[in-house]
């Protein structure tokens, strides 16, 4: 019978129209060699009707099992635990769960069960899920020991977070992209509003006035080509940000938060006059919409300056990145998730072209683009998290949200702050960028202080922890803190990689007045533009530095490890404090009728 098989196994058409009992004498004799088990059990992973599939894989499931525990090929053993996570009911689950549970099992075969469960996960399998609250203790021990091999540590947490149940929700947002209130307002009907508005000047896009007791006017103009939508969701958080801020939260960090300014019942107005020149270069939107507040003056303060008199001193640093970690992380435990602390991009040039329009997803340690001009102007400063405009509710898309997308927004929240941190020293003496008058990168380390980074690197990771969890994290780093700040230093502090292509296709996509004005933005002068000609061959561009070269992996591994851990250690600490509960809103609030 085997050896009939043996001629047949060549050809995977004919192997598809065996009997099923077939399959499971092939499977089960000790004859059959394992490259042809190895067929025959994909081929039952082809059979579309799970529990026909079940009833033939019942009689084979003590040679199954004998093969994950015995077998010294690796490929049988994968193959034997992949048809268990294609079935998915409880005996198969409950395999794989032992699996992971047994100290006996190798790290390897506890690695295979591991994304097999996490497949089984994302399959909807409610069993695979329980099993991952069951193996909870199992699944932190791995993820916080020094001793885990990485791979088997990367793979737990992604299961952890693929399977746990962590609940989120958010405040109740009813917001209408398309039909919005403006009310036109002239400057002096805003002036009349506040005390002794004078020094009138642009800060980026917006309008400010100097006020008395230390305070300004922000007329916040909204950018060409942007949505008025952007301004009614900075108007919808400031206030209901306010709003929480009175019934006790914040109450222990300072947390500025604007005071709006409304105009016959509407926050949102259309600027009809602006009394000073707009300066070059702001592109504002024809329409002049606006939204107006009052704030610290502070409120422009950034905790990575570049000019000099404008500098602050280490300590600050640390107390302003500490603090706004601590708020970042407590608005996320709300479900108030603040979607773009600094841009994070793959690869910015490409935003009209892929479909995740270049954005940095931090999980696949891909190359980052413009790391350090990233960081400029972060929407967090001496006052706080700031620019809600980028603030989502958990609550807007329902059932497409999960404990996996919660991790990457922490993550993403870590690798920003992360990256400011490193901006500030780089800032001290921004003109050391780029590679020097002999071609060689520039060596900018000597600006670090190794001491102090370490302290505002863990100042951050615990401040956030703290906010998000609300408990203090009290056991010693899963991660060499001091390797990564070096690692840190040396990727930071030396400029290797500068250059990014623009693509055929980039180019294909812009007009010919676009692209000219395009590469002029990036140093090009008229005379080198013009022995260009648009879409016949990629254009090399000197645009870093980045972390790593153009379509290669991040040069800082390290930094996305720790975070990878961190962001898991902070999913981990939540559960714990409310297992099955995890994330609930502020009581009692909610947008609606804002």
């Amino acid at each position: 019978m085997v050896e009939y098989f043996f001629k047949i196994m060549r050809n995977s058409q004919q192997l598809r129209k065996l009997q099923h009992f077939e399959l499971v004498e092939i499977i089960s004799d000790p004859k059959t060699p394992c490259h042809i088990k190895q067929k025959a059990i994909r081929t039952l992973r082809n059979i579309k009707d799970r529990q026909l599939a079940w009833k033939i894989i019942e009689k084979v499931l003590p040679v199954l099992k004998t093969f994950i525990l015995h077998s010294s090929n690796n490929d049988l053993q994968r193959e034997a635990l992949w048809l268990l996570g294609y079935v998915r009911n409880h005996s198969t689950i409950g395999i794989i769960e032992n699996l992971i549970a047994s100290p006996q099992t190798s790290p390897l075969l506890k690695e295979n069960a591991l994304r097999v469960l996490g497949f089984s996960i994302s399959r909807g399998s409610k069993l695979a899920a329980q099993a991952v609250e069951r193996l909870f203790p199992i699944l932190e021990r791995l993820i916080t020991s020094p001793q885990t091999l990485d791979g088997l540590k990367k793979i737990a947490i992604k299961t952890l977070v693929k399977g746990l149940p962590l609940k989120v929700r958010g405040p109740k947002v009813e917001f209408l992209k398309e039909s919005y209130n403006f009310v036109s307002v002239n400057i002096n009907d805003i002036l009349s509003k506040v005390q002794s508005p004078h020094y009138p000047r642009f800060i980026s896009r917006s309008l400010v006035y100097d006020l008395v007791n230390n305070h300004i006017l922000v007329i916040k103009i909204l950018k060409e080509k942007q949505h008025p939508s952007s301004l009614l969701r900075e108007g919808y958080w400031i206030k209901y940000l306010n709003k929480l801020k009175t019934e006790g939260h914040f109450t222990d960090v300072r947390f500025d938060i604007p005071q709006l300014l409304e105009f016959s019942g509407c926050y949102l107005i259309k600027l009809t006059n602006i009394p000073i020149r707009i300066p070059k270069g702001i592109k504002l939107h024809p329409e002049r919409y606006a939204v107006c507040f009052v704030v610290s003056k502070e409120y422009f303060c950034y905790p990575n300056e570049t000019q000099p008199e404008k500098v602050l001193s280490g300590q600050e640093t640390k107390e302003i990145m500490a603090r706004c970690a601590y708020l970042l992380g407590y608005l996320t435990s709300l479900g108030i998730i603040h979607t773009e602390v600094i841009p994070l991009f793959h690869n910015r040039i490409q935003i009209g072209r892929r479909f995740d329009r270049g954005l940095y997803k931090w999980q696949f340690r891909g190359r980052l683009d413009r790391w350090l001009v990233s960081c400029d102007w972060p929407n967090f400063g001496k006052t706080g998290i700031r620019d809600f405009e980028h603030i989502i509710s958990w609550d807007e898309k329902p059932g497409s949200q999960g404990c996996s997308a919660m991790y990457r927004f922490i993550g993403n929240h870590l690798l920003s702050l992360f990256l400011v941190t490193g901006s500030y020293f780089r800032n001290r003496k921004r003109e050391m960028t780029g590679w020097d008058h002999k071609g060689k990168p520039v060596d900018a380390r000597n600006l670090f202080n190794k001491s102090l980074f370490k302290e505002i690197v863990q100042a951050i990771l615990l401040s956030y922890y703290k906010g998000f969890v609300g408990k203090q994290y009290l056991k010693e780093f899963p991660f060499d803190l001091d390797n990564l700040i070096q690692r840190a230093i040396k990727e930071m502090g030396v400029d290797r990689h500068m250059e990014e292509r623009l693509r055929i296709e980039d180019q294909q996509r812009m007009s010919e007045e676009e692209f000219k004005e395009f590469l002029m933005t990036k140093g090009y002068s008229e005379e080198e533009i013009k022995r260009f000609t648009k879409g016949v061959k990629d254009i090399i561009l000197f645009t870093g530095p980045h972390l790593g070269g153009f379509n290669e992996l991040i040069s800082l591994p390290e930094m996305i490890d720790a975070i990878t851990i961190w962001a898991a250690l902070c999913i981990i600490g939540k559960y714990k404090m409310v297992p099955g509960a995890g994330i609930e809103p502020a009581r009692g609030h909610s947008l609606k009728g804002f």
